[in-house]
């Protein structure tokens, strides 16, 4: 019994020396945390009830290609240089026939993020536009980031 629990707190000490995943995006393997995939719904549910009370009854999809594209902007947003979205998207392997980007900035949570993406009236006809069919979205710090887009 010992020596199982000596190996448990060897395995607890090693796991806590392991290199915490980015912040920004997907881990190396691609994977989301927790955080980061229950906000990435929460944020899905906020978009679907929007279109759905403008007549969208088809909800966006989340797109792995476009979640990435939201990590780039949020590393080209902080370094205060920002690449054309349409090259972020084509750097990614997107083909787009759509593409729109949404910011808030200093939000206090998902929702009032969501709303005030949807309180700017371009940002809001993109939203609620039938062209988007899917999106990616990242909290950087008080910044949220939506990219919506429509493969070709």
């Amino acid at each position: 019994m010992r020596k199982f629990l000596s190996l448990g707190l060897v395995v607890a000490a090693l796991a806590a020396c392991a290199p915490n995943a980015p912040q920004n995006g997907p881990d190396q393997d691609g994977r989301l945390s927790l955080r980061q995939s229950s906000e990435i719904g929460r944020v899905g549910t906020y978009l679907a009830i929007a279109r759905a009370d403008a007549g969208l009854t088809i909800p966006l999809r989340h797109s792995p290609k476009l979640q990435g594209v939201a990590a780039a902007r949020a590393v080209d947003l902080a370094s205060g240089g920002l690449a054309p979205l349409s090259d972020r998207i084509a750097q990614a392997g997107y083909s787009a026939c759509f593409s729109a980007e949404a910011v808030a900035r200093d939000a206090a949570d998902l929702r009032t993020g969501v709303d005030q993406m949807l309180a700017d009236p371009a940002t809001r006809a993109a939203i609620l536009s039938a062209s988007p069919s899917e999106f990616g979205f990242l909290r950087n710090g008080a910044e949220q980031i939506l990219i919506l887009a429509r493969p070709c």
